[in-house]
């Protein structure tokens, strides 16, 4: 990771632990906020994603499904984006998607660098691990806004501190000579 790169991860970690404390100082009062930065997130990456198709991933094999995973994300955020008040249940369920996506791909990823005897597998393990928790505790507890706000913004918080360990984390450099 160059220097560069660091900073921003650093600068975006404190964001993050600094914006979930908000959230969680006032959690009815963060819902439309939540909403409104979960559809922009989605937007975001969808319209991230189909550039990555168009610029690369359609030279690639599986291709394709990059620029369908693109449209369906795109399409969702913009749903999101058009509902005046969005019913709490779908917020709860677009947040256990994303934490449960995360989790399963932050799981597979620790498998993968434990197979390849990398040393940082137990922090990518755990990480899922919390993920896929996030997701079952958005389910279980769907009907109530403050606890929704609370487990969002704890979410938040955890991936924040990540991205600050993550910052100061060496990296290991590939020299071919």
């Amino acid at each position: 990771m160059t220097i560069i790169k660091r900073i921003r991860v650093f600068f975006a970690g404190i964001f993050m632990v600094a914006v979930s404390l908000l959230y969680a100082a006032a959690p009815t009062e963060a819902l439309p906020d939540i909403t409104a930065v979960l559809s922009l997130a989605l937007l975001l990456y969808g319209v991230k994603m189909m550039v990555f198709y168009f610029t690369l991933a359609r030279h690639m094999t599986g291709g394709l499904a990059v620029l369908f995973r693109a449209v369906l994300i795109f399409d969702i955020g913009l749903f999101a984006f058009y509902l005046p008040d969005v019913p709490l249940i779908y917020v709860m369920i677009y947040l256990a998607a994303i934490h449960g996506f995360a989790g399963i791909a932050g799981v597979l990823k620790a498998l993968e660098a434990k197979r390849l005897e990398a040393p940082s597998w137990k922090l990518n393990f755990f990480h899922g691990l919390v993920n896929a928790i996030m997701a079952v505790l958005c389910l279980v507890f769907s009907k109530s806004i403050r606890t929704a706000v609370l487990i969002y913004s704890s979410g938040l918080f955890y991936s924040g501190v990540i991205r600050i360990i993550q910052a100061f984390r060496k990296t290991a450099s590939i020299y071919v000579q």
